[in-house]
């Protein structure tokens, strides 16, 4: 992080101690993270989770220990397990208060950041998406008709700059040809996040900052933006995004208008979208 290469993610001074000091072991601490493993899992399935995702692990037979002990425990075995495989930041953002269960939370609400008002470019981003890019708006039917014809005609390529021309400095634009503005408050996760994180925040941000130094979360600013208008709870709820690498260095208008984009796959049919 220091060089400024892709980040990892975050250790608390209490996690890298355990770390160490089980690493110090004859088998340098596999039989206790295995066992740590396991307690996660069966927190995740406690607390309602189909899945879980294991990796790092060497052999089959690792899988089968984790997945063997997770099944040894007892149905309500995971609540005391949770402070065993907790090891939170010193003043973390909480989206929820916390719960009567150490690192649990409740059902309420506890934002901590304190947005009045919208800034001006969030705003005439989000009445500009709303006439033109919105899918059943009188602008989109026309983007739609004019990038039809234009598709094969020679205005395609100068109609490319002339869209970079305005979205790179406006947004940093990276040219990605799927664009992900709408779907982080018009803030661009190739040019502010970086691990391009399209569906939520990564592990590494702490205190609305990057593990980047320098970086705010591109997560945290959303929140902000969205917070006056009662939407900063809810703009994880859609399908995740899936970017398409394919049409990198192409139109994203054209992308939107004519249907290519990942908008246009959640839509799961037609040319709808948005840019």
């Amino acid at each position: 992080s220091l060089r400024n290469e892709v980040p990892g993610i975050r250790l608390s001074d209490e996690l890298l101690a355990m770390v160490e000091r089980e690493g110090a072991g004859p088998d340098k601490g596999r039989a206790r993270f295995l066992e740590l493993a396991a307690m996660q899992v069966a927190v995740a399935r406690g607390l309602g989770f189909a899945g879980v995702y294991l990796a790092g692990q060497r052999d089959v037979a690792e899988l089968d220990r984790v997945l063997s002990l997770a099944d040894s425990y007892g149905t309500n075995d995971w609540r005391d397990m949770v402070s065993e495989v907790s090891f939170p930041e010193r003043h973390p953002f909480r989206l929820f208060e916390a719960g009567d269960r150490p690192h649990l939370a409740s059902d309420r609400s506890a934002p901590k950041t304190k947005t009045a008002t919208a800034s001006l470019s969030y705003r005439v981003s989000r009445r500009v998406h709303q006439f033109v890019f919105e899918p059943g708006s009188s602008g989109f039917a026309t983007g739609q008709r004019a990038y039809e014809r234009i598709e094969s005609s020679a205005l395609r390529r100068p109609l490319h700059m002339l869209e970079q021309a305005a979205k790179v400095p406006l947004f940093g634009c990276k040219d990605c040809g799927d664009c992900s503005l709408p779907d982080i408050a018009y803030l661009c996760p190739e040019s502010q996040c970086a691990k391009n994180q399209r569906n939520g925040p990564c592990g590494g941000s702490l205190a609305g900052e990057c593990e980047v130094p320098g970086m705010p979360c591109i997560w945290t600013s959303a929140y902000d933006r969205l917070k006056p208008y009662g939407e900063a709870l809810t703009m994880l709820e859609r399908e995740p995004v899936l970017q398409d690498h394919a049409l990198r260095g192409s139109s994203a208008w054209a992308n939107t208008f004519l249907g290519r984009d990942h908008h246009a796959h959640q839509e799961g049919e037609g040319p709808t979208g948005h840019g």
